[in-house]
């Protein structure tokens, strides 16, 4: 069994946590997005159960530590850190066949901004 942490910059924001909670808030008048949620948090519960173990098409690899969940067109990119912990780092809307270069780079960031401030 896994734990899951959502990346906060240096100044307490997440992009991520504010999603999920405009997500819970938007799925209470719009099937659509209801269904997009649930399908959100089962796969995070898929991988606080399994790990990376569970492979395609739930979780898939990107490069180095940087791994990619992938509920629907949503994309969360995460990577896991000592003491069984996966971190929830950036998501985007898939929107064409091939991830976007800026993406991956901007999930980079925030893993390597991570890493330096809770590596102690």
């Amino acid at each position: 069994m896994y734990d899951i942490e959502y990346y906060f910059d240096k100044n307490g924001y997440s992009a991520i946590s504010d999603y999920f909670a405009d997500l819970a808030k938007k799925s209470i008048y719009s099937k659509t997005i209801r269904i997009q949620k649930n399908k959100i948090f089962a796969y995070i519960k898929a991988l606080k159960e399994y790990g990376t173990r569970i492979g395609n098409p739930i979780v898939k690899h990107i490069q180095g530590d940087l791994w990619e969940l992938r509920p629907l067109n949503n994309r969360i990119f995460f990577f896991y850190w000592k003491d069984n912990k996966f971190v929830l780092l950036h998501y985007y809307i898939k929107k064409t066949q091939k991830t976007p270069h800026r993406e991956i780079s901007k999930a980079l960031a925030y893993m390597h901004d991570w890493l330096e401030r809770n590596n102690s």
